[in-house]
């Protein structure tokens, strides 16, 4: 009778944390697209790899950049490519966390040309 009473919270608890991790993810989300909206920049990817934001998901791409000293990350389930090809990415500049990759490939002449605080319009699409 206690491990079934035990089994039955512990079910409750994992249900409970799967609807926390249900709207906070949706809830990140939303506040993505409206910052991004707000004010934007655009840097260029580091690295792009086969990774999964959420679990089962596995046509997720992670991808890295580094801007201002620090490294920041993403997810995206757009079509990138993972042979080293570079994209641009769409960040919010007060908090780069968010942020969103672009399906626009990066020229060397882009990288050459990188201001530090990333472009404030694609150089081009």
């Amino acid at each position: 009778m206690k491990t079934e009473k035990i089994k039955l919270l512990l079910a409750i608890i994992l249900i409970i944390l799967g609807i926390i991790g249900f709207f906070y993810t949706i809830t990140e989300s939303i506040l993505d697209a409206y910052y991004l909206k707000k004010d934007f920049a655009y840097t260029i990817s580091n690295t792009i790899s086969v990774g999964s934001a959420t679990k089962g998901s596995g046509s997720d791409k992670k991808y890295t950049f580094f801007l201002n000293g620090k490294w920041y990350a993403g997810f995206s389930n757009i079509a990138l490519k993972t042979d080293g090809t570079k994209y641009f990415i769409k960040f919010y500049p007060p908090n780069p966390r968010r942020n969103k990759a672009t399906k626009v490939i990066v020229t060397p002449e882009d990288i050459k040309n990188l201001p530090p605080d990333g472009y404030k319009q694609l150089p081009h699409e």
